[in-house]
């Protein structure tokens, strides 16, 4: 008898599977992840058996669930996995970087017209304005060293294992070593916007919220959901793909 290879695929024990790999697999799971408090990006290698414990959520209904979003979505699925490393990089900078860099200021703004009006009642806005001053500034400084440093040393690495060069390392020893610059200050940002999420609640509006007040929680909502899609291209994909080419760059290059 024939096996249906596509339904056991369908259906894999994505129990045992880290979150980071279910997402690169198919990022449209994403969402799911979201909605149920679960960090694929910073924390993206928790098992998933584990992290469903650790959140109280039914391992039979996530399942369910994951895999209806997988079958519905298959033909959809962007391949994020499959791009070249140089597109990867100039993707991450027209939609990530370009979006942080318009939604900071627009933000902030929200933020100081939402304290001036509301403050004295909701003592709570300080500390969101505080927590959002700070991950803006970390981003700012951390996508300009991306820009700057990084991103063109991965370009370097791949022009080089497309002319078959061995890759000169002078200067930063290893791609690894402003990789993980990176991803300490991943946690960092991500550890801010966790804070504004518990700050409002998981955003939950008074009931007395003007419409600036709604549209700046939508657009804290919408930053954080950007950031962790941000960071998970970085560190589920990018990072890991970088790193393993210079190691056989220079494996084969000897």
């Amino acid at each position: 008898m024939k096996t249906d290879t596509s339904y056991i695929e369908k259906n894999k024990d994505y129990l045992e599977m880290k979150v980071k790999d279910i997402v690169t697999e198919n990022f449209w799971t994403a969402s799911l992840f979201e909605s149920s408090g679960i960090d694929y990006c910073c924390n993206g290698n928790q098992v998933l058996k584990e992290a469903l414990e650790k959140n109280k959520i039914s391992r039979d209904k996530f399942t369910v669930e994951l895999n209806k979003v997988n079958q519905s979505t298959e033909s959809q699925m962007p391949r994020y996995n499959d791009w070249d490393l140089i597109f990867l990089t100039q993707y991450i900078i027209n939609n990530h970087h370009s979006y942080v860099k318009s939604a900071i200021p627009r933000i902030t703004e929200l933020l100081r017209k939402v304290q001036a009006a509301h403050g004295s009642k909701y003592s709570y806005i300080a500390g969101i304005q505080s927590a959002f001053s700070q991950v803006a500034d970390e981003m700012t400084a951390h996508m300009m060293k991306e820009e700057r440093i990084l991103f063109p040393l991965i370009k370097y690495l791949a022009e080089s294992k497309m002319f078959n060069e061995k890759p000169r390392t002078k200067g930063f020893g290893t791609i690894k070593n402003p990789i993980r610059q990176m991803e300490a200050e991943h946690i960092s940002a991500g550890g801010a916007v966790e804070t504004i999420r518990t700050l409002t609640g998981n955003y939950t509006l008074p009931k007395d919220a003007c419409t600036t007040f709604k549209v700046t929680y939508k657009e804290l909502d919408e930053f954080e959901k950007d950031l962790h899609k941000h960071v998970h291209l970085e560190n589920n994909i990018l990072f890991p793909r970088a790193i393993e080419m210079e190691e056989v760059l220079l494996s084969e290059n000897k």
